[in-house]
């Protein structure tokens, strides 16, 4: 398999969609490709292009994860939760996982850390850390809707990192 940054997008893009969206309820508001008018203000969602997606995932995503460091299938796990809950977030579960202190930044401790171990294993324990987390947001009746949507994804990456 190849965990490059182009092939998790190619992953990412179905989950994503590539229609313009503005689903009520969606904290993020408007929506394109997955890049939501919330987190990115300057960006006109309505407008939004392919590779100019792509770019925002590298750019906003993929290097401020350390996901080029990190080894393959942890680079996946963290960046898919980095999009979809958040870097600090996914940093923290990528830290539980590999057992160093939680401050939300992969640094280099959590880098020479996260080479230690198994990549499939802690891949594995970050998108556990997701799905418990999921399945808590779930519980609320403001995100109880997209329960199924991310469960479904969280074992779609799960079957995909693990061939």
């Amino acid at each position: 398999m190849d965990f490059t940054f182009d092939a998790y997008f190619a992953w990412l893009i179905p989950w994503e969609g590539e229609v313009f969206e503005n689903v009520p309820g969606d904290p993020g508001g408007a929506t394109k490709y997955g890049i939501d008018q919330r987190s990115h203000p300057g960006v006109n969602i309505r407008a939004l292009t392919k590779d100019q997606a792509k770019a925002i995932y590298r750019s906003d995503y993929w290097l401020p994860v350390s996901a080029d460091k990190l080894p393959p299938r942890i680079a996946w796990a963290v960046m898919d939760c980095a999009v979809n809950c958040g870097k600090s977030r996914a940093a923290k579960w990528l830290q539980m996982a590999l057992g160093v202190k939680q401050d939300g930044v992969i640094g280099p401790k959590t880098l020479h850390a996260a080479a230690q171990y198994s990549d499939l294993h802690v891949a594995a324990d970050v998108l556990l850390l997701r799905d418990l987390h999921y399945r808590e947001l779930g519980k609320t009746a403001r995100f109880s809707k997209f329960l199924k949507g991310w469960i479904n994804r969280n074992k779609s990456l799960r079957a995909t990192i693990t061939k």
